[in-house]
Protein backbone atom coordinates (compact mmCIF):
# COMPACT_ATOMS: atom_id res chain seq x y z
CA UNK A 1 0.00 0.00 0.00
CA UNK A 2 0.97 3.42 -0.81
CA UNK A 3 0.81 5.86 2.09
CA UNK A 4 0.81 9.76 0.98
CA UNK A 5 2.35 12.54 3.43
CA UNK A 6 -0.49 14.50 5.51
CA UNK A 7 0.35 17.46 2.89
CA UNK A 8 0.61 15.23 0.05
CA UNK A 9 -3.54 15.26 1.09
CA UNK A 10 -3.88 18.89 0.90
CA UNK A 11 -4.95 21.37 -1.84
CA UNK A 12 -2.02 23.11 -3.95
CA UNK A 13 -3.99 26.70 -2.50
CA UNK A 14 -3.63 25.78 0.81
CA UNK A 15 0.12 24.83 0.74
CA UNK A 16 1.43 27.75 -1.44
CA UNK A 17 -1.56 30.56 -2.18
CA UNK A 18 0.80 32.16 -5.15
CA UNK A 19 0.43 28.98 -7.30
CA UNK A 20 -3.30 28.51 -7.25
CA UNK A 21 -6.59 29.81 -6.18
CA UNK A 22 -9.38 28.36 -3.75
CA UNK A 23 -12.64 27.46 -5.38
CA UNK A 24 -15.17 29.99 -5.05
CA UNK A 25 -16.60 30.94 -3.01
CA UNK A 26 -13.90 30.26 -0.40
CA UNK A 27 -11.38 32.62 -0.23
CA UNK A 28 -8.04 32.92 1.54
CA UNK A 29 -7.29 36.16 3.44
CA UNK A 30 -3.93 37.50 5.20
CA UNK A 31 -4.34 36.88 9.38
CA UNK A 32 -2.72 37.83 12.42
CA UNK A 33 -4.23 36.29 15.31
CA UNK A 34 -1.19 36.59 17.49
CA UNK A 35 0.06 33.16 17.57
CA UNK A 36 2.71 31.76 14.83
CA UNK A 37 2.97 27.55 15.33
CA UNK A 38 6.25 25.92 15.13
CA UNK A 39 5.83 23.78 12.82
CA UNK A 40 4.82 26.44 9.63
CA UNK A 41 8.60 27.24 9.37
CA UNK A 42 7.54 31.13 9.92
CA UNK A 43 4.54 31.48 7.05
CA UNK A 44 2.34 34.29 7.75
CA UNK A 45 -0.87 33.71 8.42
CA UNK A 46 -4.18 33.71 6.62
CA UNK A 47 -7.85 32.05 7.31
CA UNK A 48 -10.27 30.61 4.73
CA UNK A 49 -13.73 32.59 4.55
CA UNK A 50 -16.63 32.38 2.55
CA UNK A 51 -17.49 28.52 3.83
CA UNK A 52 -21.35 27.46 2.22
CA UNK A 53 -23.75 27.07 5.18
CA UNK A 54 -27.44 26.78 5.06
CA UNK A 55 -27.56 28.46 8.44
CA UNK A 56 -24.84 31.27 8.96
CA UNK A 57 -24.43 33.02 11.72
CA UNK A 58 -26.71 30.38 13.70
CA UNK A 59 -26.44 29.46 17.88
CA UNK A 60 -29.23 27.42 18.96
CA UNK A 61 -29.61 25.35 22.02
CA UNK A 62 -31.23 21.91 21.82
CA UNK A 63 -32.01 20.15 25.09
CA UNK A 64 -32.16 16.40 25.82
CA UNK A 65 -30.27 16.20 22.54
CA UNK A 66 -28.74 12.99 23.03
CA UNK A 67 -30.09 9.90 24.89
CA UNK A 68 -28.87 9.27 28.50
CA UNK A 69 -27.07 6.60 27.88
CA UNK A 70 -24.76 8.35 25.44
CA UNK A 71 -24.42 10.74 27.63
CA UNK A 72 -23.45 8.47 30.87
CA UNK A 73 -21.02 6.11 28.31
CA UNK A 74 -19.22 9.36 27.32
CA UNK A 75 -19.18 11.02 30.62
CA UNK A 76 -17.60 7.84 31.99
CA UNK A 77 -15.06 7.42 28.79
CA UNK A 78 -14.14 10.83 29.53
CA UNK A 79 -13.68 10.80 33.24
CA UNK A 80 -11.30 7.42 32.81
CA UNK A 81 -9.26 9.06 30.23
CA UNK A 82 -9.24 12.73 30.52
CA UNK A 83 -9.37 13.73 26.90
CA UNK A 84 -9.07 11.75 23.57
CA UNK A 85 -10.16 12.71 19.89
CA UNK A 86 -11.42 10.27 16.70
CA UNK A 87 -12.63 11.82 13.34
CA UNK A 88 -16.59 10.17 12.40
CA UNK A 89 -16.22 10.11 8.40
CA UNK A 90 -19.52 10.73 7.00
CA UNK A 91 -19.81 7.04 6.08
CA UNK A 92 -19.98 6.17 9.04
CA UNK A 93 -22.93 8.41 9.47
CA UNK A 94 -24.90 7.20 6.53
CA UNK A 95 -24.75 3.81 7.41
CA UNK A 96 -26.46 4.35 10.78
CA UNK A 97 -30.07 4.75 11.23
CA UNK A 98 -32.43 5.12 14.87
CA UNK A 99 -32.38 1.72 14.93
CA UNK A 100 -29.16 0.84 14.21
CA UNK A 101 -27.67 3.38 16.11
CA UNK A 102 -29.82 1.47 18.76
CA UNK A 103 -28.06 -1.64 18.82
CA UNK A 104 -24.75 0.09 18.59
CA UNK A 105 -25.78 1.55 22.07
CA UNK A 106 -26.92 -1.30 23.32
CA UNK A 107 -23.62 -3.27 22.64
CA UNK A 108 -21.29 -0.50 23.94
CA UNK A 109 -23.39 -0.84 27.22
CA UNK A 110 -22.05 -4.07 27.11
CA UNK A 111 -18.63 -3.02 27.03
CA UNK A 112 -16.01 -2.66 29.79
CA UNK A 113 -13.50 0.07 27.94
CA UNK A 114 -11.28 0.20 30.80
CA UNK A 115 -10.08 -3.15 30.16
CA UNK A 116 -9.44 -2.62 26.73
CA UNK A 117 -5.92 -2.56 24.37
CA UNK A 118 -4.80 0.88 23.36
CA UNK A 119 -6.35 -0.04 19.79
CA UNK A 120 -9.65 -1.73 21.33
CA UNK A 121 -10.13 1.80 23.55
CA UNK A 122 -9.79 4.18 20.20
CA UNK A 123 -12.37 1.45 17.86
CA UNK A 124 -14.99 1.47 20.99
CA UNK A 125 -14.35 5.81 21.02
CA UNK A 126 -15.10 6.03 17.61
CA UNK A 127 -18.36 4.13 17.78
CA UNK A 128 -19.57 5.90 20.66
CA UNK A 129 -18.54 9.25 18.84
CA UNK A 130 -20.30 7.99 15.97
CA UNK A 131 -23.60 7.48 17.64
CA UNK A 132 -23.45 10.53 19.29
CA UNK A 133 -22.45 13.00 16.31
CA UNK A 134 -26.14 10.72 14.66
CA UNK A 135 -28.18 11.59 16.97
CA UNK A 136 -26.49 15.07 18.18
CA UNK A 137 -25.84 16.67 14.82
CA UNK A 138 -27.95 14.60 12.32
CA UNK A 139 -31.42 14.03 14.19
CA UNK A 140 -31.51 16.62 16.76
CA UNK A 141 -29.92 19.04 14.75
CA UNK A 142 -31.82 18.50 11.33
CA UNK A 143 -33.66 22.14 11.42
CA UNK A 144 -29.46 23.77 11.15
CA UNK A 145 -27.35 20.88 9.79
CA UNK A 146 -29.38 20.74 6.05
CA UNK A 147 -29.09 18.11 3.69
CA UNK A 148 -26.77 20.55 1.75
CA UNK A 149 -24.17 20.94 4.63
CA UNK A 150 -23.83 17.31 5.08
CA UNK A 151 -22.96 17.16 1.06
CA UNK A 152 -19.95 19.71 1.70
CA UNK A 153 -18.99 17.46 4.93
CA UNK A 154 -16.21 15.02 4.84
CA UNK A 155 -16.36 13.79 8.48
CA UNK A 156 -16.83 15.09 11.80
CA UNK A 157 -13.76 15.78 14.43
CA UNK A 158 -15.24 14.65 17.98
CA UNK A 159 -13.23 15.05 21.20
CA UNK A 160 -14.26 14.69 25.21
CA UNK A 161 -12.32 16.93 27.55
CA UNK A 162 -13.00 16.09 31.85
CA UNK A 163 -12.59 19.23 34.04
CA UNK A 164 -11.77 19.63 37.66
CA UNK A 165 -12.79 22.92 39.75
CA UNK A 166 -10.73 25.85 38.52
CA UNK A 167 -10.50 24.47 34.98
CA UNK A 168 -11.37 26.71 32.22
CA UNK A 169 -11.18 26.89 28.22
CA UNK A 170 -9.60 29.71 27.17
CA UNK A 171 -11.29 32.00 24.29
CA UNK A 172 -10.28 30.47 20.76
CA UNK A 173 -11.51 29.65 17.24
CA UNK A 174 -12.49 25.66 16.41
CA UNK A 175 -10.04 25.30 13.38
CA UNK A 176 -8.04 22.07 11.97
CA UNK A 177 -5.67 22.13 14.97
CA UNK A 178 -2.80 20.11 12.48
CA UNK A 179 -3.21 22.20 9.55
CA UNK A 180 -2.38 25.53 11.04
CA UNK A 181 0.64 23.70 13.03
CA UNK A 182 2.02 22.49 9.71
CA UNK A 183 0.79 25.51 7.07
CA UNK A 184 -0.48 28.43 9.01
CA UNK A 185 -3.83 28.45 7.65
CA UNK A 186 -6.67 28.86 9.95
CA UNK A 187 -9.77 26.62 8.44
CA UNK A 188 -12.89 27.16 10.68
CA UNK A 189 -15.75 23.91 10.60
CA UNK A 190 -19.04 24.58 8.52
CA UNK A 191 -20.36 24.06 11.95
CA UNK A 192 -18.86 23.42 15.82
CA UNK A 193 -21.04 22.05 18.33
CA UNK A 194 -20.98 21.39 22.12
CA UNK A 195 -22.61 18.38 24.56
CA UNK A 196 -23.14 18.81 28.00
CA UNK A 197 -22.72 15.26 29.58
CA UNK A 198 -22.66 15.50 33.02
CA UNK A 199 -25.08 15.22 35.75
CA UNK A 200 -25.80 17.05 39.03
CA UNK A 201 -25.48 20.80 39.38
CA UNK A 202 -22.45 22.35 37.97
CA UNK A 203 -21.32 25.70 39.47
CA UNK A 204 -19.74 27.42 36.44
CA UNK A 205 -18.39 25.95 33.39
CA UNK A 206 -20.84 27.54 30.84
CA UNK A 207 -20.28 28.00 27.14
CA UNK A 208 -19.95 31.80 25.90
CA UNK A 209 -19.93 31.90 22.33
CA UNK A 210 -19.47 35.71 20.20
CA UNK A 211 -21.56 35.71 17.42
CA UNK A 212 -19.56 38.72 15.60
CA UNK A 213 -17.77 36.20 14.09
CA UNK A 214 -14.06 36.28 12.61
CA UNK A 215 -14.56 39.90 13.25
CA UNK A 216 -14.52 39.43 17.03
CA UNK A 217 -11.79 37.32 16.86
CA UNK A 218 -9.65 39.72 14.59
CA UNK A 219 -10.11 42.22 17.08
CA UNK A 220 -9.06 39.53 20.00
CA UNK A 221 -6.81 36.75 18.86
CA UNK A 222 -5.90 33.52 19.75
CA UNK A 223 -6.23 33.40 23.42
CA UNK A 224 -6.96 37.33 24.04
CA UNK A 225 -2.98 37.98 22.23
CA UNK A 226 -4.60 40.74 20.21
CA UNK A 227 -5.62 42.96 23.44
CA UNK A 228 -3.02 45.39 25.29
CA UNK A 229 -3.23 42.65 27.61
CA UNK A 230 -3.68 39.52 27.85
CA UNK A 231 -7.76 39.03 29.24
CA UNK A 232 -8.47 36.33 32.10
CA UNK A 233 -11.06 34.00 31.51
CA UNK A 234 -13.10 35.68 34.47
CA UNK A 235 -12.72 39.35 33.13
CA UNK A 236 -13.81 37.55 29.86
CA UNK A 237 -17.21 36.00 31.26
CA UNK A 238 -17.94 39.46 33.42
CA UNK A 239 -18.00 40.97 29.92
CA UNK A 240 -19.89 38.20 28.26
CA UNK A 241 -22.62 38.13 30.83
CA UNK A 242 -23.26 41.61 31.73
CA UNK A 243 -23.48 42.80 28.04
CA UNK A 244 -20.08 45.23 28.33
CA UNK A 245 -19.78 44.63 24.44
CA UNK A 246 -22.29 43.16 22.17
CA UNK A 247 -22.43 39.69 20.20
CA UNK A 248 -21.70 37.57 23.36
CA UNK A 249 -24.54 34.49 24.25
CA UNK A 250 -23.97 32.90 27.24
CA UNK A 251 -25.57 29.33 28.14
CA UNK A 252 -25.13 27.81 31.27
CA UNK A 253 -23.89 23.87 31.86
CA UNK A 254 -27.00 21.58 31.81
CA UNK A 255 -26.94 17.20 31.01
CA UNK A 256 -27.41 16.72 27.45
CA UNK A 257 -27.53 19.96 26.42
CA UNK A 258 -26.06 20.49 23.15
CA UNK A 259 -25.73 23.36 21.07
CA UNK A 260 -25.05 24.13 17.61
CA UNK A 261 -23.01 26.99 16.39
CA UNK A 262 -21.57 28.61 13.14
CA UNK A 263 -18.22 27.72 12.94
CA UNK A 264 -16.54 31.22 12.42
CA UNK A 265 -17.93 31.80 16.15
CA UNK A 266 -14.94 32.21 18.71
CA UNK A 267 -16.09 31.28 21.95
CA UNK A 268 -14.87 30.23 25.49
CA UNK A 269 -15.51 28.15 28.26
CA UNK A 270 -16.36 29.33 31.98
CA UNK A 271 -14.34 28.29 35.07
CA UNK A 272 -15.34 25.56 36.75
CA UNK A 273 -16.11 26.96 40.09
CA UNK A 274 -17.75 24.11 42.16
CA UNK A 275 -18.74 20.54 41.16
CA UNK A 276 -21.35 18.33 42.85
CA UNK A 277 -19.94 15.92 45.33
CA UNK A 278 -19.43 12.16 44.04
CA UNK A 279 -20.79 10.33 46.70
CA UNK A 280 -20.95 6.50 46.17
CA UNK A 281 -20.15 6.91 42.29
CA UNK A 282 -17.23 4.69 41.26
CA UNK A 283 -16.38 7.62 39.28
CA UNK A 284 -14.82 10.97 40.33
CA UNK A 285 -16.99 13.86 39.20
CA UNK A 286 -15.97 15.99 36.38
CA UNK A 287 -17.46 18.35 34.07
CA UNK A 288 -17.41 17.18 30.81
CA UNK A 289 -18.01 18.42 27.29
CA UNK A 290 -18.14 16.72 24.34
CA UNK A 291 -17.26 19.00 20.86
CA UNK A 292 -18.08 18.44 17.42
CA UNK A 293 -16.80 19.87 14.23
CA UNK A 294 -18.02 19.80 10.74
CA UNK A 295 -14.88 20.09 8.32
CA UNK A 296 -15.14 19.82 4.25
CA UNK A 297 -13.91 17.25 1.60
CA UNK A 298 -10.61 20.09 1.06
CA UNK A 299 -9.22 19.14 4.23
CA UNK A 300 -11.24 16.17 5.86
CA UNK A 301 -9.05 13.25 4.65
CA UNK A 302 -6.06 15.26 6.27
CA UNK A 303 -7.91 16.15 9.55
CA UNK A 304 -8.49 12.32 9.84
CA UNK A 305 -5.05 11.03 9.74
CA UNK A 306 -4.46 13.34 13.24
CA UNK A 307 -7.94 14.05 14.92
CA UNK A 308 -7.24 16.93 17.78
CA UNK A 309 -6.51 15.21 20.76
CA UNK A 310 -5.89 12.12 19.29
CA UNK A 311 -3.01 9.48 20.09
CA UNK A 312 -1.88 10.24 16.41
CA UNK A 313 -2.05 14.00 16.65
CA UNK A 314 -0.31 13.72 20.14
CA UNK A 315 2.58 11.91 18.90
CA UNK A 316 3.10 13.64 15.95
CA UNK A 317 3.19 16.87 17.56
CA UNK A 318 5.36 15.76 20.47
CA UNK A 319 7.72 14.41 17.98
CA UNK A 320 7.29 17.72 15.67
CA UNK A 321 8.41 20.07 18.88
CA UNK A 322 10.91 17.52 19.66
CA UNK A 323 12.95 18.18 15.74
CA UNK A 324 12.32 21.92 15.90
CA UNK A 325 14.09 22.54 19.21
CA UNK A 326 16.79 20.17 18.56
CA UNK A 327 17.42 21.89 15.39
CA UNK A 328 17.34 25.39 17.18
CA UNK A 329 20.46 24.19 19.06
CA UNK A 330 23.20 26.27 18.12
CA UNK A 331 26.64 24.36 16.79
CA UNK A 332 29.69 25.52 18.42
CA UNK A 333 31.29 25.39 14.85
CA UNK A 334 30.44 28.45 12.79
CA UNK A 335 29.35 26.50 9.59
CA UNK A 336 26.93 24.78 11.43
CA UNK A 337 24.81 27.20 13.05
CA UNK A 338 22.28 27.65 9.75
CA UNK A 339 21.30 23.86 9.06
CA UNK A 340 21.42 21.76 12.52
CA UNK A 341 19.28 19.35 10.31
CA UNK A 342 21.68 19.05 7.04
CA UNK A 343 22.58 16.10 5.34
CA UNK A 344 26.01 16.43 6.11
CA UNK A 345 24.88 17.07 9.89
CA UNK A 346 23.07 13.53 10.10
CA UNK A 347 26.35 12.10 8.63
CA UNK A 348 28.44 13.51 11.68
CA UNK A 349 25.78 12.53 13.99
CA UNK A 350 24.48 9.04 13.90
CA UNK A 351 21.94 9.71 16.78
CA UNK A 352 20.15 12.56 15.03
CA UNK A 353 20.01 10.12 11.73
CA UNK A 354 18.56 7.60 13.62
CA UNK A 355 16.71 9.63 15.48
CA UNK A 356 14.73 10.91 11.94
CA UNK A 357 14.40 7.51 10.79
CA UNK A 358 13.13 6.42 13.72
CA UNK A 359 10.34 9.53 13.60
CA UNK A 360 9.54 8.45 9.62
CA UNK A 361 9.20 5.11 10.35
CA UNK A 362 6.53 6.06 13.59
CA UNK A 363 4.32 8.41 11.77
CA UNK A 364 4.46 6.08 8.48
CA UNK A 365 3.43 3.37 10.70
CA UNK A 366 0.33 5.30 12.08
CA UNK A 367 -1.06 6.52 8.84
CA UNK A 368 -0.65 3.19 7.45
CA UNK A 369 -2.90 1.66 10.50
CA UNK A 370 -4.85 4.65 9.73
CA UNK A 371 -5.56 3.95 6.50
CA UNK A 372 -6.69 0.43 7.19
CA UNK A 373 -8.71 1.10 9.89
CA UNK A 374 -11.10 3.41 7.46
CA UNK A 375 -11.18 1.31 4.73
CA UNK A 376 -12.61 -1.26 6.64
CA UNK A 377 -15.92 1.21 7.03
CA UNK A 378 -18.66 0.49 4.89
CA UNK A 379 -20.48 3.19 3.04
CA UNK A 380 -24.45 2.34 2.99
CA UNK A 381 -27.49 5.06 3.20
CA UNK A 382 -29.17 6.73 6.13
CA UNK A 383 -33.28 6.91 6.52
CA UNK A 384 -33.74 10.17 8.34
CA UNK A 385 -35.86 8.53 11.14
CA UNK A 386 -37.30 10.96 13.57
CA UNK A 387 -38.27 9.01 16.67
CA UNK A 388 -38.38 11.70 18.76
CA UNK A 389 -37.98 15.54 19.11
CA UNK A 390 -36.22 17.43 21.33
CA UNK A 391 -37.32 20.75 23.56
CA UNK A 392 -35.18 23.54 21.44
CA UNK A 393 -34.33 26.55 23.25
CA UNK A 394 -34.07 29.52 20.57
CA UNK A 395 -31.78 32.28 21.85
CA UNK A 396 -32.25 36.08 20.83
CA UNK A 397 -30.25 35.81 18.05
CA UNK A 398 -30.47 32.59 16.11
CA UNK A 399 -29.19 32.63 12.26
CA UNK A 400 -29.57 34.82 9.23
CA UNK A 401 -30.07 31.73 7.15
CA UNK A 402 -32.78 29.74 6.10
CA UNK A 403 -34.13 26.80 7.93
CA UNK A 404 -34.07 23.38 5.64
CA UNK A 405 -35.78 20.49 5.94
CA UNK A 406 -34.74 17.61 8.16
CA UNK A 407 -31.59 16.18 6.64
CA UNK A 408 -31.30 12.50 5.15
CA UNK A 409 -27.64 11.73 4.20
CA UNK A 410 -28.93 9.28 1.71
CA UNK A 411 -29.14 12.18 -0.47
Amino acid sequence: MTTASPRELLPPWILDATTAEPPAPLRLVPWDDGFTPSGCDGRPGSVVVGQRRSSPEVCRVLDGAVDERIADLLYASAVRAKVWGVYVPIDALQQLSCERREALVNGLQQQDEAAMTRESKTTYREALATAAAHELLVESAHEVISTQDWAETHGVAVWVIASNCNDETEYHLDYAEMLRYETNVIFPPLYGATLHVSRGDIEGGGFHVNRRGLEHYREYGYKTRRQSSKLSTDALEVAATTHQEPGWTSVPYRFRRGIICDGDFPHFSGRVRALPPAGDAALPTRRVVVGFNLFPHAIGEFVSRYPEHSDAFNRYVKLSQSIFRTGQVQQHDEDRKTNAWSLETLKRNPKQAAFIKWLARKVREQQQKDECRQSQQSSGSLPADKDRVPQQQYLPHEQNGPLTCPATLAG
